[in-house]
C-alpha cells in the first residue's frame, strides 16, 4: 500500500527550493542553527535574530522571515525556531553538499594493505567521493561519497576516521533496511547460483565494481544503492563483535579497509540457492567466526572454528 501522503500545506519541491533564494533567508536560517547550537536564546526573537544575521531594513527582514515561516521555520510563543526541514538544510550547508568543492591526495596514510600487507595505502578526493587505495598491488579498497564540509577543521587521520564511521553507519542502515540517504525501505538482491558466477538483478550502475557484488541494497524510494562486501555488512552485527571482542581485538579501533574480509571477495562464497545462503568466514588471532548469511543478509548461524593459516 502506497503510505505517501500529502498535507494541505505541503509544497511541490521546486516551490519549496525557490524559498530558499535570497541569500538574507539562508543567514536566518543559519543563524537560528548557530543558535541551537550555541545555547543562546532559542527560540530566537524577532529582534535577536534580526540583530544576528545583521538586517539593516526591518521590513525586509520581516518579509524573508515571513516566507520561511511555515515550511522551514516555526513561530512559537517564545520566538522563532527551525522545523526538521530548515534544520536539514542548514545543515546540508554547513557539510558544503550543494555548494562547495574539495579535492586532495592522493595523500600516504597510515595502516597496510589487508591484500598484500604493504604499508602503501594512500587517500584521495575527488568530486565529493573519497577512495582508500593501496599503490602496492593497485587495489581500490573503499571509494564512497564524503560531503566537503566534512573536511574542515579535521586532520586527513580524523576525516578518514569520520569517513570510517560514516560508511559504517551507512551499512548497518541499509541492513536494517532504511536508506541512509532518504530513508526509504531498501531491499536486498542476491546472485542467483552458487559462487555468484550469474549476473545479479542490478540495472548496471557505473559505479558498480568489476566483479559482481554478492548483495545489492536498493532503495525503493531513491534508487540508492550500495554494493559492500557481506562481511562489511556483518561489520557491527553483535555477534561479530563479541567473537572480536572475546579474543582482545576491537574491530572499532581498525579502520574496516584494513579488514580483509570486509573488502575482499574471497572471504565469503554463496553455498546454496534454495534456501539461498552465503558463508563468511572472519579470521581474529588463532581462529575464526563462520557467519552464514540468507538472502536478506540477514545472520542464520554462526561457529567457531580453526582459522585458515593461509588467509
Amino acid at each position: 500500500m502506497d503510505r505517501e501522503r500529502t498535507a494541505p500545506d505541503d509544497l511541490v519541491p521546486a516551490d519549496a527550493f525557490s524559498l530558499l533564494g535570497h541569500d538574507l533567508r539562508v543567514d536566518i536560517l543559519r543563524a537560528l542553527l548557530e543558535r541551537s547550537r550555541t545555547g543562546g536564546e532559542y527560540p530566537a526573537s524577532f529582534s535577536t535574530l534580526r540583530e544576528q544575521v545583521g538586517a539593516e531594513v526591518s521590513a525586509q527582514f520581516n518579509y524573508h522571515l515571513g516566507e520561511l515561516t511555515g515550511h522551514f521555520v516555526r513561530r512559537t510563543d517564545d520566538g522563532y525556531e527551525l522545523r526538521y526541514a530548515g534544520w536539514a538544510v542548514a545543515t546540508s550547508i554547513l557539510a558544503g553538499t550543494y555548494n562547495r568543492r574539495a579535492a586532495f591526495g592522493p595523500e600516504g596514510i597510515d595502516g597496510r594493505c589487508p591484500h598484500c600487507g604493504a604499508a602503501s595505502l594512500v587517500a584521495s578526493y575527488r568530486e565529493e567521493w573519497l577512495v582508500v587505495e593501496c599503490l602496492g598491488c593497485d587495489d581500490r579498497l573503499v571509494r564512497y561519497p564524503f560531503p566537503p564540509g566534512g573536511l574542515e577543521s579535521r586532520t586527513l587521520p580524523d576525516v578518514l576516521e569520520a569517513f570510517d564511521r560514516r560508511v559504517r553507519s551507512h551499512v548497518a542502515l541499509a541492513r536494517d533496511g532504511i536508506c541512509p540517504a532518504c530513508t526509504g525501505p531498501m531491499a536486498v538482491t542476491v546472485p542467483s547460483v552458487v559462487d555468484g558466477d550469474a549476473s545479479t538483478d542490478s540495472d548496471g550502475d557505473d559505479a558498480a565494481p568489476e566483479d559482481d557484488p554478492i548483495a545489492i541494497f536498493c532503495c525503493r524510494r531513491c534508487g540508492n544503492r550500495l554494493r559492500p562486501e557481506p562481511g562489511l555488512v556483518l561489520l557491527e552485527h553483535e555477534r561479530v563483535v563479541r567473537f572480536a571482542a572475546e579474543r582482545g581485538r576491537s574491530l572499532s579501533a581498525t579502520p574496516f579497509w584494513e579488514l580483509e574480509w570486509c573488502v575482499s571477495r574471497d572471504a565469503a562464497s554463496v553455498t546454496a540457492t534454495d534456501p539461498w545462503r552465503c558463508a563468511v568466514s572472519i579470521p581474529v588471532g588463532n581462529e575464526s567466526l563462520l557467519v552464514t548469511v540468507d538472502d536478506e543478509v540477514a545472520v542464520r548461524s554462526a561457529t567457531i572454528e580453526s582459522a585458515d593459516p593461509d588467509r
